[in-house]
């Protein structure tokens, strides 16, 4: 049995930082309901990306890759009536996740007081930017903010250079707090039972962020603020990606140690570029890696992708569709994690999950559809 078994989750999540933790939860057995309203989607609904032709628009990959494993319902929490469908889900839950911009929930009336209300257990876990609290929690950031204002774009570049940046389509600081934020919320759910009470938990990004990068700013408090390196770094003669002759770039660490082992080959920090680019990948990492010396080639998509099964077995996994999508950062042995059910489409499970979880009858949900407070998949609105 996978550890969330049983455990019902209500995700407000968007993009990655929520929908990807939601995600994971789903993958350690979670029953995951997407929450998104007819008049506000996940952005990544719309994310531009390559797909083929006759792919569902609202579901490209980043969508896919984030939302696999939940059913979805399209619900408005700012009407009154949705307000309260949302509440009788709760009642029925043990998890809220949202990633919100601060304020939104309480604004909704759907604080952390009023969630424990309709049920005394349930956990809410807020991923933010900032944290509940401070002078900065109200500030709208993304990714490269999140990097900029946690130290992490400081200490990464080259000393001649500004500080860097990860990148949209990389996004650090969302892609660390869905692996930290998962654990946390499974480390509620496990202390359920000794814990009295429901549970907010408090999860920023920028302090995660900068807990990652936590040595840097250990050395500038003690007086050793180095700044950008690079690739440079002691205790290392050579770290640096250098390109051989067809055309690959590989990665090199040689430390200062093994500088006795090259100068037995011929060969010396000096020279090692120039050696490198007069020959072929495969004869470099043979060579370099028979004076015990660390070099792997630095490999890109259709790299990574040949080497299916044999540098990665859980990391890239198949939909039920087929589909290429992330996987799993860990795998259980006894009951392997897999992607058992695609992405959602709007409003996919809007009935069932109302019929179901929050208990409404046919006359009720009706009358919420009346009202544009909920929405269907098109095949289920033309069935009605």
């Amino acid at each position: 049995m996978k550890p969330l078994a049983g455990c019902r989750v209500l995700d407000l999540g968007i993009i990655t930082a929520g929908a990807a933790t939601s995600a994971m939860l789903a993958d350690f057995g979670a029953d995951v309901i997407k929450i998104e309203s007819p008049s506000y989607r996940d952005p990544f609904r719309r994310w531009l990306s390559e797909q083929p032709a006759d792919a569902d628009p609202s579901r490209p990959p980043f969508f896919r890759a984030t939302n696999r494993g939940k059913s979805g319902i399209s619900l408005n929490l700012k009407h009154p009536l949705g307000r309260e469908a949302f509440l009788r889900l709760v009642r029925s839950s043990d998890v809220v996740v949202e990633n919100f911009r601060r304020g939104v929930l309480p604004k909704l009336g759907l604080d952390f007081e009023t969630l424990r209300a309709a049920n005394p257990a349930i956990i809410l876990a807020s991923i933010s930017s900032q944290g509940e609290t401070g002078p900065d929690a109200g500030y709208v950031s993304y990714g490269s903010t999140l990097e900029a204002v946690a130290g992490l774009a400081w200490v990464t570049g080259y000393a001649d250079g500004p500080p860097i940046l990860s990148g949209v389509d990389l996004n650090y600081p969302d892609q660390v707090v869905a692996l930290f934020a998962s654990s946390m919320i499974l480390t509620a759910w496990a202390d359920r039972a000794r814990r009295k009470g429901g549970v907010h938990l408090d999860l920023p990004q920028r302090e995660l962020t900068s807990f990652l990068s936590g040595e840097a700013f250990v050395a500038a408090g003690a007086g050793h603020e180095g700044g950008r390196e690079g690739n440079a770094q002691a205790p290392y003669a050579l770290q640096e990606c250098l390109r051989a002759a067809d055309g690959k770039w590989i990665a090199v660490s040689v430390p200062q140690s093994a500088q006795s082992a090259l100068s037995g080959a011929g060969l010396s920090i000096a020279t090692l570029p120039e050696w490198i680019s007069g020959h072929d990948t495969a004869h470099v990492l043979e060579r370099l890696h028979a004076l015990g010396i660390a070099a792997a080639p630095a490999m890109n998509g259709h790299d990574v992708l040949a080497a299916g099964d044999a540098v990665w077995t859980h990391a890239l996994q198949h939909t039920p569709a087929g589909d290429l999508a992330k996987g799993f950062p860990l795998q259980f042995e006894r009951e392997p994690l897999m992607i058992t059910r695609e992405a959602p489409a709007i409003g996919a499970d809007t009935d069932a999950v109302l019929r179901e979880v929050a208990g409404m009858t046919e006359t009720e949900i009706e009358a919420l559809y009346a009202a544009n407070v909920i929405e269907r998949a098109p095949a289920a609105q033309g069935e009605s």
